[in-house]
């Protein structure tokens, strides 16, 4: 058994928008790809397409492009992509309870660790203190999220927060990006870093993710 591009394209695309092709037009204006040129797709006899297309294609579904050669070969292309939605729901689902999954408050836990790896006698906050106010006060996001943006696991992300571990170079430059500035002691050595903060967040310089 062995099903062509066209086939799998057109069975994932009927078990996620089945004949809604408005909404499917919706969707691929966010990916640059016009309705005409994906429905020329479905049609196609081709055993593949380049791997970037592939990729993108897959990626427009929310799926692992590394399933293909599974779909390829499915004695049941229909019941494979089904099981692949299922998949991909389960996923979300574990990704949504993520989200939620409750922290202890890192203001706390960063007190018992009081020695500063930026060490600097005059600074008032360290570059963890930084890193957890941005979160919890600007970005307004879970521990999990700050973690999935630095690739890192989150209880890695959550000892940096805390103060237990150093912040890698590409996070402290992340600080001075979102702060808008090549110079952090103007926060480390702030009296009141709400204020500071507050001050470049209203003056539109502090970024979201």
């Amino acid at each position: 058994m062995h099903h062509t591009i066209g086939e799998i394209l057109r069975t994932i695309r009927q078990s996620a928008y089945q004949d809604d092709l408005r909404g499917l037009k919706h969707d691929l204006l966010m990916f640059d790809i016009p309705l005409w040129y994906y429905l020329n797709l479905e049609t196609s006899q081709a055993d593949r397409l380049p791997p970037e297309k592939e990729d993108l294609l897959m990626r427009f579904f929310a799926l692992d492009p590394a399933i293909l050669p599974q779909l390829r070969t499915a004695v049941d292309l229909k019941q494979a992509v089904s099981d692949a939605m299922l998949a991909l729901l389960d996923k979300h689902a574990w990704q949504f309870r993520r989200m939620q999954l409750p922290w202890p408050d890192s203001a706390q836990v960063a007190q018992h660790f009081p020695s500063a790896h930026n060490s600097d006698p005059a600074a008032k906050f360290r570059y963890a203190d930084l890193l957890r106010f941005l979160r919890v006060t600007i970005l307004k996001k879970p521990v999990v999220s700050l973690a999935d943006y630095f690739d890192l696991p989150p209880l890695i992300y959550w000892q940096m927060e805390t103060a237990q571990k150093p912040l890698t170079a590409d996070m402290v430059a992340w600080l001075k990006e979102v702060l808008n500035t090549d110079d952090l002691r103007q926060y480390t050595h702030a009296d009141d870093l709400m204020a500071v903060v507050d001050q470049a967040y209203d003056n539109g310089t502090v970024m979201d993710l």
